[in-house]
């Protein structure tokens, strides 16, 4: 029981950390510049005019792929002491890191792959509002937290 409840809650939390990241760091051009212009700036801007496609993700070396690849070994790396005290927690973290990747870089290679599998993610790049959509792998936190707030406004 001890190791599903590590993994169910490694599982969450990796959703959890996508989510925030997406929204308050990587979309974020008052605090985070640097972070935002790359992210925003340069991989938003080559997928909403190539229609999702970014060709920076067929090389593991090339922009957007790189500063993914860094971000995700670096948020790895930070959590890398829970691996000694809740394993499964850090491994399934750990899983999670690969999916997401695999799931992101896929999606803006085989654009037909992510209308089909990740339509969310293809909103979120090709709609009007790109401010919307945070969940890559799944919209858990995004319909989670609508859910809260339409609870909260009808309640109140």
């Amino acid at each position: 029981m001890y190791i599903a409840l590590q993994i169910f809650l490694g599982w969450i939390y990796g959703h959890a950390a996508e989510y925030l990241i997406h929204k308050h760091i990587l979309h974020n051009n008052r605090r985070f510049k640097k972070v935002f212009k790359r992210h925003f700036g340069t991989h938003h801007r080559i997928a909403r005019k190539n229609e999702m496609y970014d060709e920076s993700y067929l090389q593991l070396s090339k922009n957007s792929s790189a500063f993914e690849i860094l971000g995700l070994s670096l948020l790895l790396l930070s959590h890398l002491p829970l691996l000694f005290i809740i394993p499964y927690f850090w491994m399934t973290l750990l899983y999670s890191a690969l999916v997401y990747y695999y799931v992101h870089r896929r999606s803006h290679i085989d654009v037909a792959w992510g209308k089909k599998w990740l339509p969310w993610h293809y909103a979120h790049h090709m709609e009007k509002d790109q401010h919307q959509n945070w969940g890559v792998r799944l919209p858990i936190f995004d319909g989670l937290l609508l859910y809260c707030r339409s609870y909260y406004r009808r309640y109140r």
